[in-house]
């Protein structure tokens, strides 16, 4: 067959970016390289494969059909050659996409780009925030590296790995001229107005499941989808908000905010990285993690 690997992979790209110029982009190719790929293609499957729409560049039927298995085998081929070749993190030029919740983004990602600027200058990380219903699929077919979740609320099938991350405490936020106590005790913290982060789209959430255990539930005034955002209302308005310790510890230097201990006995978080055991005997991988994994803190945070 009069195709070659690099051939693939831009209809593989292509189905992603649909842009030529963003799939050239990605792919360190000219425009013109790419178009002319694209055309070699066109012939060698008499199908135009992709079609300009005025949202972008539309697969049609054939290329529907060939993508997923071109994403898998592309995956399978670059696992085997990762297998053979040595990684090096000093000299390799490699993305890697994580799963993950804010928490990670908020307190590992100026870590890892500190540390990878002189240890892996040509390694980048893409974070894609988990979606309504995270996609395992991704995963299998190499699409996403590995993710961050919530031990007791994200379900893992179990042919994933598990390396716990760290364990947080949590606290509240408030604005510093708040009139609360330093210590909330139970009344008043399910009284108290709160913004809310959700740990994942799905609902569940552990303090919640924690009130709900003692018939409880707390007056939810707002929901935010980041510890940032949700820092900045706080400083605003009379809200208090749940926060692990390593993030208040943060907003309380970029935010007019202070913190609160909590009520007696609530719920830790506890994080762990998955990562799928079809690609994680891969040395890039396993040096991921461990990258990861040295992000944490040294002790855990105390209440």
């Amino acid at each position: 067959m009069d195709i070659d690997i690099s051939q693939l992979r831009l209809l593989v790209v292509l189905d992603k970016e649909r842009s030529l110029s963003r799939a050239a982009k990605s792919l360190h190719m000219s425009q013109s390289a790419a178009s002319h790929i694209l055309a070699k293609l066109r012939l060698r499957f008499d199908d135009p494969l992709f079609v300009k729409t005025k949202t972008g560049m539309e697969p049609t039927p054939t290329a529907q059909a060939l993508v997923p298995d071109l994403r898998k085998g592309l995956s399978t081929l670059e696992m085997a050659f990762n297998r053979i070749k040595p990684f090096d993190p000093k000299k390799e030029a490699k993305t890697f996409y994580i799963g993950a919740i804010d928490y990670f983004e908020f307190f590992a990602l100026p870590k890892l780009a500190e540390r990878f600027q002189h240890e892996a200058p040509n390694i980048r990380i893409g974070i894609e925030i988990l979606p309504e219903n995270l996609r395992i699929d991704k995963i299998e077919e190499g699409r996403l590296d590995l993710f961050v979740g919530v031990d007791d609320v994200h379900s893992i099938p179990r042919y994933y790995q598990r390396h716990h991350w760290l364990t947080d405490s949590y606290v509240a936020i408030v604005r510093e001229s708040s009139p609360l106590p330093d210590k909330l005790d139970f009344q008043r913290f399910v009284s108290t107005s709160q913004i809310h982060l959700p740990l994942a789209n799905s609902g569940a959430d552990l303090i919640d499941a924690w009130l709900l255990e003692r018939h409880q539930s707390r007056q939810i005034a707002m929901i935010v989808q980041s510890y940032a955002i949700g820092g900045m209302v706080t400083a605003k308005s009379d809200y208090l908000m749940c926060v692990p310790r390593n993030i208040a510890e943060k907003l309380v230097t970029m935010l007019p905010v202070k913190i609160l201990a909590l009520p007696e006995g609530f719920p830790d978080l506890s994080l762990s990285l998955f990562s799928h055991q079809l690609y994680d005997s891969q040395e890039s991988v396993q040096w991921l993690i461990q990258q990861i994994l040295d992000c944490r803190p040294a002790h855990k945070a105390s209440v």
